[in-house]
C-alpha cells in the first residue's frame, strides 16, 4: 500500500499512486476491465483495448496495495516518500469521484515543489476545476471515456491509443509528453509495443 518506486520505463525516478482498474474508472468506455479483488479473475467486456494495468491485479499483492491505497484514499492521501520529486497519478485506475479529484488538487499546491502528472478520462471533474489545476500537475484526457465531447469543447490535452503509426502528432514511449503542458499525442496500442524490438522496429 502506498507510493510505488520505479525507476525504469520513466525519464528518471517517479513514484506512482495507483488504484484497482475498473472498479476506480467511472468514466472508461472502451478499455473498461474489472479485476476481481479475491480471485484476480479478468471481466474485460470490450475487445477494442487490453487495458495493460489490469493484467498486473493477477498477482494478489499488486490487488492488495491498490486496494488499500483506495481504502485510504476515501480519508487523506498519505504523504509522499522522502526525496520525491516526480509522481504519477494513476498508473491505474482514475479519478472516481468529485470529492477525490478536489484532494489530489489541495494535494498538490501542498507539494509545489513536486511534479505531478495524470491520464483521466474523468473529464467532467476536471472541467469543474479547469481554473483551479495547480501548476505543478499535468492533465491528460484519454480519448474512449464518455465525455470525450468535452476535450474539444474545453481545449484539454489529450492522448489517444493507436493501432498503427501517424505522424500528425508525437508518440510517447515513456511519459516524456505526458509530463509537459499543452502537447497532445498518441500511444502506441500495448499489442504493438509489448517488446522493445517491436517499438524498435516501429520506429524505424
Amino acid at each position: 500500500m502506498g507510493y510505488t518506486k520505479k525507476n525504469t520505463y520513466y525519464t528518471g525516478t517517479v513514484y506512482e499512486w495507483n488504484l484497482p482498474t475498473g472498479w476506480t474508472c467511472p468514466s472508461a468506455k472502451e478499455c473498461l476491465v474489472k479485476v476481481d479483488k479475491l480471485t484476480g479473475k479478468m471481466d474485460n467486456k470490450s475487445n477494442a483495448y487490453k487495458c495493460y494495468s489490469a493484467s498486473a491485479e493477477r498477482f494478489p499483492g499488486v490487488r492488495k496495495s491498490r486496494w488499500g491505497n483506495l481504502e485510504q484514499s476515501k480519508d487523506s492521501l498519505p504523504p509522499l516518500p522522502k526525496k520525491c520529486k516526480s509522481v504519477r497519478i494513476h498508473s491505474s485506475g482514475d479519478f472516481y469521484s468529485q470529492e477525490y479529484f478536489n484532494k489530489w488538487i489541495d494535494f498538490c499546491n501542498d507539494n509545489k515543489d513536486v511534479e505531478f502528472w495524470a491520464y483521466t478520462k474523468s473529464l467532467n471533474y476536471w472541467v469543474r476545476r479547469i481554473n483551479d489545476i495547480p501548476k505543478n500537475l499535468v492533465l491528460t484526457a484519454s480519448w474512449g471515456g464518455k465525455h470525450d465531447n468535452l476535450i474539444n469543447e474545453f481545449n484539454l490535452k489529450s492522448a489517444m491509443v493507436i493501432s498503427e503509426i501517424k505522424h500528425d502528432k508525437p508518440i510517447d514511449y515513456n511519459d516524456d509528453i505526458a509530463r509537459k503542458k499543452n502537447v497532445s499525442f498518441y500511444l502506441l496500442d500495448n499489442n504493438i509495443v509489448g517488446k522493445g524490438k517491436q517499438k524498435d522496429k516501429i520506429i524505424e
